[in-house]
């Protein structure tokens, strides 16, 4: 089948959108890094023209200052057929029409904090020099990444199916680069039944307690465990169970479980003061 011609450029806003889902028009001018709107917009137009992307968008008085938020289209799913991706990778997206505002809304979220990663990436990059010992590079893949092939695809065969994976790189004396920490991130819907929670949260617990990630990684220690609730009150219900798993668990000295609010992390960012960890009980022997 002969699809309509697109840009490079418009070819790199579909690639955006199979990696994140759902973004809205300012994160994508973010990531292309285009200065001028005007741009984007013309691309984006374009696009769903073609029906290579679909939108969501209110002209409703109080919606209409919102961003429109756009999607992969069925001419989007079929380019990215033809190029070679399988078919149990695309299928999710034929139901994207369908998808919850939660799921949007995680999706949303989740692109922020590649885009703050993305940007402290480029500052570095702008300066023009070697890297110095302070300076914090982030390499990031999202959960359509790592289940396509990427660095991370061993979580494909495990318990848990975080969100959004990072690592955060520093540098040594001679400028090599060095890992500083891992993350794996998840976020929970705000209709997740608590119960739901707690399987959750154990089968983060095993897998931190055991070594896979070492192994896959060849980093030292596990990730730090990143968790994203709807509610002050989701989160303290976390914590209380988290800290009833640790109990119940052998070796938890690297073991790491942090939590925080959709509202905090919104404002904030994932990179502030704002996560609260759960602290191991202390052997008294």
């Amino acid at each position: 089948m002969n699809l309509p011609k697109i840009t490079m450029r418009q070819k790199e806003i579909l690639d955006l959108l199979y990696k994140y889902r759902f973004l809205n028009r300012i994160q994508i001018q973010a990531m292309l890094n285009q200065k001028d709107y005007k741009n984007t917009n013309l691309w984006l137009k374009d696009l769903r023209a073609k029906q290579y992307v679909e939108w969501i968008y209110s002209t409703h008085f109080a919606e209409k200052t919102k961003p429109a938020v756009y999607y992969l289209g069925i001419n989007a799913i079929r380019h990215f057929r033809q190029n070679g991706l399988h078919a149990e990778h695309i299928l999710k997206y034929y139901r994207e029409s369908g998808r919850s505002q939660a799921f949007i809304s995680r999706c949303i979220l989740l692109a922020d904090a590649c885009i703050a990663f993305q940007q402290a990436n480029r500052a570095i990059d702008a300066v023009g020099r070697k890297a110095k010992k302070d300076d914090i590079w982030f390499n990031y893949e999202t959960e359509a990444e790592y289940t396509d092939g990427g660095y991370y695809e061993f979580l494909n065969d495990t318990d848990i199916h975080p969100h959004l994976c990072y690592a955060k790189i520093g540098y040594d004396e001679d400028f090599q680069e060095v890992p500083v920490a891992g993350y794996i991130v998840e976020v929970f819907d705000p209709t997740l039944p608590r119960y739901s929670m707690r399987r959750r949260l154990k089968d983060y617990v095993q897998f931190l307690d055991g070594e896979e990630w070492q192994t896959e990684t060849e980093e030292d220690k596990p990730p730090i465990a990143l968790f994203v609730c709807q509610t002050k009150a989701d989160m303290i219900y976390c914590k209380r169970a988290t800290k009833k798993l640790l109990e119940d668990t052998w070796e938890t000295e690297n073991i790491h479980m942090r939590f925080a609010t959709v509202e905090s992390v919104k404002t904030q960012g994932f990179r502030a003061r704002i996560w609260e960890e759960v602290t191991p009980p202390v052997d008294d022997d």
